[in-house]
């Protein structure tokens, strides 16, 4: 027999997980149909869910081919950077996961991809060559520019997966109704 209590205690562990269970598979479609821009497939499982308990860091030189270390400009490049890789570790423990799929334009959408153009994780971090400068106005406000800087470091962490074959790097762009994602470079991972 089930008691008041149990009933309610039950009803609660229902209401708290559906909204759990809708809310990853509307960030599945939203993924699907991001991805599906620039052909990268999305499985119907979450393979983030079994990621390995080591994860690696990449430590990655990016140099924007046409322009020097120190010139700012308020454009995304239109040539694809130059990128290296200075250092890869292998890190115990694993990576916290993406809650959210919000993009913006000062942000960069990193996917880790299989050989056969299947997505086996992603993550969105803040893009490392944009620099914000803030001036005041002749009426006090203050003004907000980005600029994109040529050339930075920055590290990369990812699942130690030996499925993934490259990081693929995107700009996310605003269409007026939804963000695209413009693809800036790949890295291989092997």
């Amino acid at each position: 027999m089930i008691t008041s209590t149990s009933f309610f205690r039950l009803l609660l562990a229902f209401l708290l997980l559906c909204p759990l269970t809708f809310g990853q598979k509307l960030q599945q479609q939203q993924l699907r149909k991001l991805m599906s821009g620039v052909d990268v497939d999305v499985p119907e499982n979450d393979t983030r869910a079994n990621q390995p308990q080591t994860y690696r860091e990449l430590k990655l030189r990016w140099a924007d081919s046409t322009k020097s270390s120190t010139t700012l400009r308020t454009e995304a490049q239109t040539q694809a950077p130059r990128v290296s890789v200075l250092e890869d570790k292998r890190r115990s423990g694993t990576l916290p996961r993406q809650r959210s799929l919000e993009l913006a334009p000062t942000l960069m959408f990193v996917a880790a991809v299989d050989a056969s153009n299947k997505l086996r994780w992603w993550s969105i971090m803040p893009d490392p060559r944009v620099v914000r400068s803030e001036t005041q106005t002749a009426t006090g406000e203050l003004r907000r520019q980005d600029y994109y800087v040529s050339s930075v470091t920055l590290v990369v962490a990812f699942p130690d997966d030996p499925e993934i074959a490259t990081l693929r790097f995107y700009h996310p762009v605003w269409n007026g109704t939804d963000f695209d994602l413009k693809p800036l470079s790949v890295v291989a991972t092997r």
